[in-house]
């Protein structure tokens, strides 16, 4: 469970970090795993981005590492993963309510893979309360494409979205960012979850190593007594 310092942290920023919550030996079998999945081939909602603006002739790195989607309904280690406590309980905490799970996923993000435009979690998944669980199972730094959070941007409430720049985005959405905002950078290493919720915006900016990848496991929770939001659903 959240101590009253993490409570006080989730209320002011929105978010917060827990360091080292799945150990080492837990992360090489998480990689392996998601690694053994993708060389399998695609699955129903794999996701490997819109083209970009600039209609770039390059290899994109993301043609062969889509993002995964909702791997637990055919995967049972991704469900063992979703439901591990040091997940739910905390998740539990930031949404106030029982978390219940509503989707999965796994980025790759690859050497000179987009990064993701800036977006609140709501803008895709029309339920509230939401909140995420962001597993790094690399070291996640400003060079391989970190989370960036924007601290107390969940109390702006949902705001409109935008077109995205998608030579430096693989998504065409973006939540419409007000003046002022404070961007906090993260650096994770393996092991460490980022939570937040789901108005919180956030997003991240391309891998520019040669020989990082970036790879993390999400999990997206709503609380129990969560309520649909009007508009419509990107859920896939």
């Amino acid at each position: 469970m959240l101590s009253r310092e993490e409570r006080d942290r989730v209320e002011e920023f929105g978010f917060l970090i827990r360091k080292a919550v799945f150990d080492q030996a837990e992360i090489a079998e998480m990689i392996d795993h998601y690694m053994a999945i993708n060389a399998e081939g695609s699955h129903p909602g794999d996701f490997a981005g819109v083209p970009s603006k600039s209609g770039s002739d390059q290899p994109d790195p993301l043609q062969k590492y889509p993002r995964l989607i909702q791997m637990h309904h055919y995967d049972e280690k991704t469900r063992a993963w979703m439901n591990d406590p040091r997940l739910v309980e905390p998740v539990s905490d930031v949404l106030g309510q029982r978390a219940v799970l509503i989707q999965t996923m796994l980025y790759f993000k690859p050497p000179g893979a987009r990064g993701q435009s800036f977006h609140q979690d709501n803008l895709y998944l029309r339920t509230t309360p939401i909140a995420a669980a962001w597993v790094a199972l690399d070291r996640a730094d400003e060079e391989n494409g970190s989370m960036l959070m924007a601290s107390g941007s969940h109390k702006l409430g949902l705001l409109e979205r935008e077109e995205a720049d998608t030579d430096w985005s693989f998504t065409s959405d973006a939540t419409k960012v007000p003046a002022g905002v404070e961007w906090t950078p993260t650096a994770l290493d393996p092991g460490d979850v980022l939570f937040f919720g789901g108005l919180v915006i956030h997003g991240s900016y391309p891998n520019r190593t040669k020989d990082r990848f970036r790879r993390s496991f999400i999990c997206h929770y709503e609380g129990e007594h969560a309520t649909k939001l009007s508009g419509e659903s990107q859920l896939h």
